[in-house]
C-alpha cells in the first residue's frame, strides 16, 4: 500500500500473478478508501483466483464486501469487469463507467452486429483476405458464445459517481472508454492500460458508435501527452508494477510510436502498399498468430501517419493503397 501522514486517499492494490508466458504478468485492481467509502477500482478477471485476492485484500485491511460503496469499471475489457455480476449479486452496489464503455459491457446486440460488420469491411479495405475473414468468423462464434458474459447489474455514467477531490480523465486509444482517476493533492494516477511499466499498451482499432473508425494511435498519443502534462509522481497500471516518476516512460513510449511509424514509411517506399503487406513484411510469421493485435497496430500507425499527412491513399478495387507524400 502507498501511503503518506499527509493524504487522504489510501490505495489497497490487489495483484494476481500471471503464468510466466503472459506478457502481461499481472492483473492489478484497487480498492480506494476515503471517508466513508470504499471504491473498487476495476475487477479483473471472472474467476476464483481473483475472487479470493479481493477477499484476502479487503481482509487484511479490516474490510469486508458489504463496506463496498462503489464499483468504477476503466473500460469494457474482460480482465478489467470480470468480477462485477459476482459482487453485485452478494452486495447491491452501484457500478459505474465511462458512457461508451455500456453498449460493450452490457453486449447490446445492435452494438456488437455493427462492430462484426465494421471489422468485416475493415479487413476488406486492408487486403488481409482469407484470414480477415477468418477473424470476422471468430467474432461472430464469440458474439453467440458471450451471450451471458454481459454485465447484469445498471451501469451508471462516471459522472454520477461520488469522487470527491478526484478527477476523472478519459485516456481513449487503447480503448475507446477507458478512464483514469487523478489525485492531484498526493499526485497519484489510477491509468488502467494507458500506461504499463513493461510493455507497450496496444492501441487496439475500434468503431464508434455510428461505426466509424477511431484513430486509435493518435488518441494514444493523446493520452500519454494529457498524462505527461500532470505533475504525477506515481501511475497505478492495470498490469505490471507500480510506475514511479513516469515521465521518462511517456517520453520512451512516445519515441516508439514515431519509430514505428519510420519503419511504416520506409517499407511504403519499398513497395508495401496495402495494410495486409506492411503487416507482413513488418512483423513477419506474427501476423497470422498475432493477427488482430498486429491489424490494429498497423492500422492506426497508417491512420495516424494520415492525419500528420506524411502518407495518403487511394482505393483500388475496394483496398486502401498508400504511399508517402512527396516521396
Amino acid at each position: 500500500m502507498y501511503d503518506s501522514k499527509t493524504r487522504t486517499y489510501k490505495y489497497y492494490p490487489i495483484t494476481v500473478t500471471l503464468s510466466e508466458m503472459n506478457p502481461l504478468k499481472t492483473v492489478n485492481f484497487y480498492l480506494l478508501s476515503y471517508d466513508d467509502q470504499l471504491i473498487l477500482y476495476d475487477a479483473g478477471w471472472d474467476g476464483n483466483q481473483y475472487w479470493q485476492a479481493l477477499q484476502h485484500t479487503l481482509k487484511e485491511n479490516g474490510f469486508n464486501l458489504n463496506d463496498l460503496t462503489g464499483i468504477v469499471i476503466s473500460h469494457n475489457h474482460v480482465d478489467h469487469c470480470g468480477l462485477v455480476n459476482q459482487i453485485v449479486e452478494k452486495h447491491d452496489v452501484p457500478v459505474y463507467s465511462h458512457e461508451k464503455a455500456i453498449p460493450r459491457l452490457k453486449r447490446d446486440p445492435d452494438f456488437l452486429q455493427m462492430r462484426i460488420g465494421f471489422y468485416e469491411d475493415l479487413y476488406e479495405r486492408f487486403d488481409c483476405g482469407e484470414r480477415g475473414k477468418w477473424q470476422v468468423d471468430y467474432l461472430i462464434e464469440s458474439f453467440y458464445k458471450n451471450r451471458d458474459a454481459a454485465i447484469i447489474p445498471p451501469i451508471k455514467s462516471i459522472e454520477d459517481a461520488p469522487l470527491q477531490n478526484l478527477e476523472v480523465f478519459h485516456f481513449p486509444g487503447h480503448a475507446p472508454d477507458q478512464i483514469g482517476l487523478w489525485d492531484e493533492e498526493n499526485h497519484i494516477l489510477l491509468g488502467a492500460d494507458v500506461l504499463i511499466q513493461h510493455i507497450s499498451s496496444n492501441a487496439l482499432v475500434e468503431p464508434d458508435k455510428k461505426g466509424r473508425r477511431l484513430p486509435t494511435v493518435h488518441q494514444s498519443v493523446q493520452s500519454l501527452n494529457k498524462i505527461a502534462s500532470l505533475p504525477v509522481d506515481l501511475v497505478y497500471s492495470g498490469h505490471g508494477v507500480p510506475i514511479e516518476n513516469p515521465h521518462a516512460l511517456i517520453a520512451k513510449r512516445l519515441r516508439r510510436i514515431d519509430e514505428k511509424g519510420n519503419k511504416i514509411i520506409s517499407l511504403i517506399k519499398n513497395g508495401a502498399s496495402t495494410g495486409s503487406e506492411i503487416a507482413k513484411t513488418y512483423y513477419g510469421n506474427t501476423y497470422k498468430q498475432q493477427f488482430s493485435l498486429v491489424m490494429s497496430e498497423i492500422i492506426g500507425q497508417l491512420d495516424y501517419l494520415e492525419h500528420q499527412e506524411i502518407v495518403t491513399k487511394t482505393v483500388e478495387n475496394g483496398v486502401f493503397r498508400y504511399k508517402v507524400i512527396g516521396g
